[in-house]
């Protein structure tokens, strides 16, 4: 092969990735995922503030490591702020964009009803994929209440089991930027080849469960002293809608009765296959149903605002 040759193929060849990698990052949205930094206290966290595109989807995320707007560290006079604590399900995933979001949903739901006219109800997500009480009870023991008056907490059968485990599998984040939209698809399958490492394992469910339960205990106790008596909301899957109560939702439904929290079931909101995008994540539609049920339960709790 002549000189010429060879750098023509290799001319065709630049041109044809940059044509790909053009098709993943604008067409797919991929190439700029959010990113989270490793914590001593809360497994890993949001890094912010920092506004990513994933999906085609915005994302941003403020300096608090909430996917939110910035948040003052006072509250104005006519602010009304709720704590919506939970992981993947409140986060909003990668599927759905900022405006999609149940915290963005409920924060307009919020400030549409009569006893909070002139009020703005920022809804502050403590919610970050794959957090468990655990995780969320050593963000709020270190960064506080951020001065809200209410607070929901989320929580779905796999939360009574999802505690921090060192070395186990990969993070549902990445922790640095790909090498471009190209870098993101080889990573995506590196990240979930078959034979990747499983750390060590797990400890025993009933271990994993007292953890779980005993870090809901600190939650509660941390709101109730700064004046927020909080409701337990469980969230079912589609599949757990179509039959009995699992024990895991029993078991929080006793650990709130135990607590004196307010327990409530969002498998009382009508949801349809269409709402969600799995078996557990809801879609537009459904984070606005979510959202409605949410603001309805915790906007009664909110003093209103002076005219």
């Amino acid at each position: 092969m002549t000189g010429r040759r060879l750098l023509r193929h290799l001319g065709l060849a630049v041109a044809y990735l940059a044509v790909v990698e053009g098709m993943l990052r604008w067409g797919f949205g991929l190439g700029d995922p959010p990113l989270a930094r490793l914590d001593p206290a809360t497994e890993y966290e949001l890094v912010g503030p920092a506004e990513y595109r994933r999906w085609g989807n915005r994302i941003a995320i403020n300096a608090d490591g909430l996917r939110m707007p910035p948040l003052a560290a006072i509250p104005a006079p006519d602010e009304r702020r709720v704590l919506l604590v939970g992981d993947s399900v409140i986060y909003g995933n990668h599927f759905l964009d900022q405006s999609q979001t149940i915290a963005i949903r409920m924060a307009d739901r919020l400030a549409a009803m009569p006893r909070l006219a002139g009020c703005r109800t920022p809804t502050l997500p403590v919610a970050v994929s794959s957090w468990g009480p655990v995780n969320q009870a050593a963000f709020l023991a270190r960064e506080g209440s951020f001065g809200a008056q209410a607070a929901g907490i989320v929580v779905s059968a796999h939360d009574l089991f999802d505690v921090p485990r060192a070395g186990a599998g990969i993070l549902p984040y990445r922790t640095g930027p790909p090498p471009g939209a190209l870098g993101d698809v080889v990573l995506m399958a590196w990240e979930r080849r078959p034979w990747r490492p499983a750390g060590p394992p797990p400890a025993p469910l009933d271990e994993r469960a007292a953890q779980s339960l005993a870090a809901l205990d600190r939650i509660v106790a941390q709101l109730r002293d700064d004046g927020i008596e909080p409701v337990l909301f469980y969230h079912p899957t589609l599949t757990e809608r179509a039959g009995p109560e699992r024990t895991e939702a029993t078991v929080f439904r006793n650990w709130a009765g135990r607590a004196a929290v307010a327990f409530a079931d969002l498998g009382a909101v009508p949801v349809t296959t269409a709402d969600y995008l799995d078996d557990i994540h809801p879609g537009p539609s459904g984070a606005d149903l979510l959202a409605t049920a949410l603001a309805d339960r915790l906007g009664p709790g909110l003093p209103g605002c002076p005219p």
